[in-house]
């Protein structure tokens, strides 16, 4: 390898007497500029050199991805530490879910295929490839491999930003499509016809009953309790989430309006605590399908994609058709838009804000329970 392909000096006198270098990989890519910290050319070349030697001119070129990233993740790392540096006790800035969802990617997926390749020379068609494993190899969803591909990024351009290595091997990517139907919304109709169907628990009802009259997430259900529940509505400031309180999807706390009828369901449940004491996210979910496969909505289900998380776009829909304006809906749904958004007025809202949301509810009662 000749010196060109190694290193180039330059230096621009109309801003710094100093020198500078470009450093060049095996592949002819090079760095951003650095300087030597040398006013002569012969000095900066030395300096060079000697960086050359020492194996420090590119530092990207002997580290594996795994070198490099192992613990990327952990407790205690830089990455993490910082990160978490930038939120608060009320609003922190990871997630318990998200934490866990960045250690999984790493360990499941990213060091099972990247852990022995020079991190430098890692490239968009090693990513392409991988992408094409985790959907051959790992029967990943789209959105699971974008996910994680975004996890891989965070890594990837702390490395650039260090100058570890020299070029995004990110660069051209993007997002997988995914083409499968996203999850319709059960229709009203169908609505009153699944809950005059017989289920096999009381409790897994009131859970589906609760998520129609509200749009809450199964986590956010999950969540309620003794402390948080009150006579019109429900203070959600965190959700019952792989086995433990941890904070909202958004971050966001809201207060979300409930009827008198499912306040009065509830609130015996509450006695000892969470009302869903189980609080198993599965079994919703299970009698649920029990409930469609036995109404004849099997092939519906299958086709449209029905599940628990339809509630969601089922009230979502029903507000909007009741012409409850699309703020109060956001609102209500905990749809975040970010700080300073609309919808943020309404985080320590009164019951007296929202008289249509409690009309609407009131009247969803009626036609679900006749």
């Amino acid at each position: 390898m000749n010196q060109h392909h190694t290193y180039t000096l330059y230096r621009d006198l109309k801003h710094s007497p100093y020198w500078y270098y470009l450093a060049y990989s095996p592949d002819d890519i090079r760095t951003c500029g650095h300087s030597t910290g040398c006013t002569s050319k012969t000095a900066a070349r030395n300096y060079c050199d000697d960086l050359l030697k020492r194996g420090l001119l590119y530092n990207g070129i002997n580290l594996t991805f795994e070198q490099y990233a192992y613990g990327w993740f952990d407790d205690g790392s830089a990455w993490m530490q910082d990160r978490l540096a930038c939120g608060t006790p009320d609003h922190p800035a990871l997630s318990p879910a998200y934490i866990m969802k960045l250690q999984s990617d790493l360990r499941l997926y990213l060091l099972p295929y990247f852990a022995g390749k020079k991190l430098q020379n890692i490239k968009p068609s090693d990513v392409k490839h991988f992408r094409t494993w985790c959907i051959q190899e790992k029967k990943l969803a789209f959105k699971t491999i974008n996910n994680t591909v975004s996890t891989f990024r965070i890594i990837t351009d702390t490395a650039l930003a260090d100058n570890v290595i020299m070029f995004d091997p990110l660069r051209g990517i993007r997002p997988l499509v995914d083409v499968s139907k996203t999850r319709d919304a059960f229709t009203l109709k169908e609505a009153q016809k699944i809950f005059s169907a017989e289920w096999k628990s009381k409790e897994t009802k009131l859970v589906n009953f609760t998520a129609a009259l509200t749009g809450m997430r199964i986590s956010e259900i999950l969540g309620i309790r003794k402390e948080n529940l009150h006579k019109t509505y429900i203070d959600l400031s965190d959700q019952f989430h792989l086995g433990r309180l941890s904070p909202l999807k958004t971050k966001e706390a809201r207060k979300i309006p409930i009827p008198q009828e499912l306040y009065e369901q509830l609130l015996p449940l509450c006695s000892k605590g969470f009302a869903f004491h189980e609080n198993d996210p599965q079994r919703p979910y299970i009698h649920l399908r029990y409930v469609l496969t036995d109404i004849g909505m099997e092939s519906a289900r299958e086709k449209r994609h029905l599940c628990f998380h339809s509630w969601r776009h089922f009230f979502n829909t029903y507000l909007l058709a009741e012409n409850v304006p699309p703020v109060k809906v956001a609102a209500v749904l905990g749809h975040s838009t970010g700080a300073g958004s609309m919808q943020e007025r309404y985080t320590n809202w009164n019951p007296d804000m929202f008289p249509e949301v409690y009309a609407a509810q009131v009247k969803l009662i009626k036609l679900l329970q006749p």
